[in-house]
């Protein structure tokens, strides 16, 4: 315990803050940044020799005009004059300062963490030779203080790094605003601070105590040694069975810290890995998938394969769009296929049935009559939401008929495309 409060003490010194200001307006002109050259990083971060971290020299994008599909690198430098430190975890911290009158703040805000992407590279100089966050959202990356399933990304094993006493690490940004972002982010201005081994803040005073779960990060207790049960964000959640069931058999993996976060969208990059595994397919790992745009390493071999089963048939343009989230009507439609279920022609009665695509239609009818949707207990079936991952767990779960294997239980929430097992 001595020790793990002594290295908490040691961490906290090596919390670091990238400001980041992002203007999003119709009417602001576009301003210059500074250049990436070799010499002249846009920021400099130091950590001195007392371990403390002085604020940032240089600004990273400065004012400019953001657009769907516009794309801005920059490069941070850290110098670290103070002792060895390690690099595991890297989080953004998002505060609107303005959004477009007539929009709700809220939507906005998850809006905005949705459509925003970042990439980051390590290296020096002008040479990035490793990948360490591969294109993740704002969402994916959030920190909130006090939330457990909002503490960043850890980083893969491999992708973890050292910064030697006197020495420094360049970091190359991609942040690119998503060709789908909507008219709700024009006239936004916000503030995101880049924040790193903000994991460091949470290592547990208490392993015994189930809200404080140990840190899977810990060699003294390695992540594949902690039961199932008592991955902290599933506990007491409606479809903790069913999580809990493709667990054990090996067709949900869980985030690299521990977590399943079930209530987070699923993207199609998710969607198309979850339901390979399902279906017990083979990846394809060919050097080039049928579509021409960015397709994740880790997802490549099950998106080719079932593209090839045409169970996802991608967009217009030969586009996959891997970290769009699936809407509920699209993931009905590619699990009726993968699962080769009977269309059937079914009366459907939800109070929002005229705006389910004509092409989901029969998939969605399908659904119902299989049993396996249901509608929100307003009658409505929100065909355009996002599907969270506890509901297409769900359904995975019922289609490959291993509800038998829980305990029957009454569910309270039903707020869920998925009918409780009662």
């Amino acid at each position: 315990m001595k020790r793990k409060k002594k290295r908490l003490s040691m961490f906290l010194q090596f919390f670091i803050i990238v400001l980041i200001v992002g203007f999003f307006a119709n009417d602001f002109i576009e301003a210059t940044y500074a250049t990436m050259t070799q010499n002249n990083p846009n920021v400099i971060i130091t950590i001195n020799s007392s371990g403390q971290v002085q604020p940032p020299e240089g600004d990273l994008f400065g004012s400019v005009l953001w657009y769907p599909g516009r794309a801005e690198n920059g490069i941070i430098r850290i110098r670290n004059d103070f002792k060895r430190m390690k690099i595991t975890n890297m989080a953004i911290d998002v505060d609107m300062r303005k959004t477009r009158d007539g929009y709700d703040p809220d939507r906005v805000y998850n809006s905005f963490i949705d459509h925003m992407w970042l990439t980051v590279k390590k290296g020096k100089l002008t040479i990035f030779d490793k990948d360490i966050i591969d294109s993740k959202t704002f969402r994916d990356l959030l920190y909130t203080a006090g939330n457990r399933q909002q503490a960043g990304v850890t980083l893969a094993d491999s992708d973890q790094f050292y910064i030697d006493k006197n020495d420094y690490v360049d970091l190359k940004y991609t942040l690119l605003m998503d060709e789908d972002s909507g008219n709700e982010l024009q006239s936004l201005s916000s503030k995101v601070s880049f924040l790193i081994n903000v994991n460091e803040l949470s290592v547990p005073a208490d392993p015994s105590d189930p809200d404080d779960p140990v840190d899977p990060r810990d060699p003294e207790e390695p992540l594949e040694e902690e039961p199932i049960e008592i991955i902290p964000d599933i506990a007491g959640h409606w479809a903790h069975d069913c999580i809990v069931t493709l667990l054990k058999h090996g067709i949900i993996k869980g985030y690299p810290d521990n977590r399943i976060r079930p209530n987070r969208p699923i993207t199609r990059a998710e969607a198309a890995v979850l339901i390979g595994r399902a279906l017990e397919l083979d990846e394809q790992n060919k050097l080039f998938s049928s579509y021409i745009d960015y397709i994740p390493g880790w997802a490549k071999g099950y998106i080719i394969a079932v593209s090839e089963k045409e169970i996802f048939k991608g967009y217009p343009l030969k586009r996959f769009k891997a970290n769009k989230n699936i809407s509920r009507q699209e993931m009905v439609t590619v699990l009726i296929r993968g699962f080769k279920k009977e269309l059937i022609d079914e009366e459907l009665t939800f109070t929002d049935k005229d705006e389910i695509g004509e092409w989901a239609l029969e998939f969605v009818k399908a659904g119902v009559h299989h049993e396996i949707l249901a509608g929100y207990p307003d009658k409505s079936f929100k065909p355009k939401n996002d599907i969270t991952r506890a509901e297409a767990f769900t359904i995975i779960c019922k289609l490959l008929g291993l509800h038998d294997e829980h305990t029957d239980k009454v569910f309270e929430e039903r707020e869920s495309i998925i009918v409780p097992e009662s």
